[in-house]
């Protein structure tokens, strides 16, 4: 497993601000399909999130959009569009759907995977034709994103920019789906991919909303087809990282992303707590 330290606040504004920056270059570049854009990962968690303060500062070195492609016009072509604003497939990675901005800063596509088009053996990129198959990359628990999001105004970060662009934003329930849904395909998989970093994200979310409004979101995410089963996948995964306790696998990675700067011990209390309280509020809406 990795930890998630950062060198110093001065490197965490600093990959912040590069990040929202590549960021805004790729809402630009789909400018066309804004309405089939929605904002997911850790940059949705951040602008979601804000509002309570956590010991580890808000990082993160890339930005991550998902496609709607229900609504999702055919001109421009996304690959098409993100190469005429300067943005290159990641060279060191054959991985479809991630792009690289002109200063370097990972930003990733992706579809989910109810509506990604028919999936074939061995291959990760979605079928969203007349879209390349490369533009995009398919992705199981993003599905909630397509129902739990709002307009939300995302401006730059750095001193001399001043943009500012209003766009779709995953809500915390779609949030908190596809966030354990990423920690439970790498501790199914492969442990070593796990982050402390995405276990303390968790803690965010949790901390961010009242468990009585995160239940009534969910809830209505278990109530829509589209989103049902990755909801339920993701409340399995809750309660197996985080409910059973502090000593919970995810409960001690929450608390050992703040070593050294905050207080690890009351993370994976919390964060217990929290997913335990959840996970009671929702049990009779998952039968």
């Amino acid at each position: 497993m990795n930890p998630s330290g950062v060198d110093s606040p001065g490197r965490s504004e600093s990959l912040l601000a590069s990040s929202r920056a590549a960021l805004l270059d790729a809402l630009e570049a789909l400018e066309a399909h804004r309405d089939s854009v929605i904002v997911i990962g850790a940059q949705a968690i951040y602008l979601r999130a804000s509002s309570r303060q956590v010991a580890l500062a808000e990082f993160t070195k890339d930005s991550d959009l998902a496609l709607d492609p229900r609504s999702l016009g055919e001109d421009p072509r996304v690959e098409e569009a993100m190469t005429n604003a300067g943005f290159h497939p990641n060279l060191t990675s054959s991985n479809p759907g991630e792009w690289e901005s002109p200063a370097g800063i990972p930003v990733d596509l992706m579809v989910p995977e109810a509506v990604a088009g028919p999936a074939q053996k061995g291959r990760r990129g979605a079928r969203i034709p007349p879209h390349s198959r490369a533009a995009a990359r398919r992705a199981v628990g993003l599905e909630a994103a397509l129902i739990d999001n709002d307009e939300l105004e995302i401006v730059a970060l750095a001193e001399d920019d001043t943009r500012a662009y209003k766009v779709r934003v995953a809500g915390l329930g779609a949030l908190l789906v596809a966030k354990l849904h990423k920690l439970g395909d790498r501790a199914a998989a492969d442990r070593r991919r796990l982050h402390d970093k995405d276990a303390h994200d968790v803690y965010r979310i949790l901390l961010a909303s009242s468990t009585p409004d995160l239940a009534s979101k969910l809830a209505v995410l278990l109530a829509d087809p589209l989103s049902r089963e990755v909801v339920l996948r993701a409340m399995d995964i809750l309660g197996e990282l985080f409910a059973p306790g502090p000593d919970a696998l995810g409960s001690v990675m929450a608390g050992r992303a703040e070593e050294g700067i905050g207080d690890p011990e009351n993370v994976a209390q919390s964060v217990a707590i929290l997913a335990h309280d959840l996970l009671s509020v929702l049990e009779p809406d998952q039968g």
